[in-house]
């Protein structure tokens, strides 16, 4: 195996964690203040963007030397982008429609436990999690997938992505494991194809934000001041 690569998986686990236990430190530790779970998800967001997306990439171009194309940067969205993303147009919005109201899902969503929400609230939400998805799939669809499958080939890659993937989401229980598994296929697919992040990150941005928006309008605990 080519050490270089190995080091990068090292570096990617080393980068998540930080994150995740800064995270912890700064809002769950004894010493500090109770936690503002308004504030704790823009932290969570911001910080991530900062992390997975900022330092990840300033290590790739200057530890690995990866240039942008290397690391799942580019500048064009094909035909497999176009129709994945009109796929995700009329079948996510559909079956978040579904999902959005049953109770399983409004126990976890909207991520902000706000009782009243602003439209200011609803609109920094909206792009914390645009800014923050976009670190997040470059972290994981470009960072971690494209030198994979430069030295190992697309199946092994996409095994390694699928399987941190899931790791990340380990602590939201084995059903969610189980849909990041399969969510990570197809993305990963889809960014190879595309030879790019751009389609998984807009993906994502739409299945997160009409999860939430959904979410944030069935729930019979949260109101938006001025829709209802």
């Amino acid at each position: 195996m080519n050490t270089k690569t190995l080091l990068l998986l090292l570096v990617v686990v080393l980068i998540y964690l930080t994150w995740l236990v800064l995270h912890q430190v700064i809002f769950h530790r004894s010493f500090c203040r109770p936690a503002n779970r308004v504030a704790e998800y823009f932290y969570h967001r911001l910080s991530g963007f900062l992390f997975l997306g900022v330092i990840s990439y300033w290590i790739g171009s200057h530890w690995f030397d990866l240039s942008p194309a290397q690391m799942g940067i580019g500048f064009t969205l094909n035909n497999v982008a176009q129709w994945s993303l009109l796929a995700a147009v009329l079948v996510i919005p559909a079956l978040m429609f579904w999902v959005g109201p049953q109770k399983r899902n409004l126990w976890d969503n909207p991520k902000i436990r706000a009782k009243y929400w602003s439209w200011a609230l609803v609109l920094f939400s909206t792009l914390s999690w645009i800014i923050y998805l976009f670190a997040y799939e470059f972290f994981f669809r470009g960072f971690l997938l494209f030198p994979c499958i430069e030295k190992w080939g697309l199946v092994c890659a996409v095994v390694i992505n699928v399987v941190f993937y899931s790791l990340a989401h380990l602590d939201q229980g084995w059903r969610m494991v189980i849909g990041a598994a399969v969510f990570s296929v197809v993305l990963s697919l889809i960014s190879f194809y595309t030879g790019n992040f751009y389609a998984a990150f807009l993906i994502h941005v739409i299945n997160a934000c009409c999860n939430e928006w959904i979410s944030l309008y069935h729930h019979p605990e949260m109101r938006v001041k001025g829709l209802i």
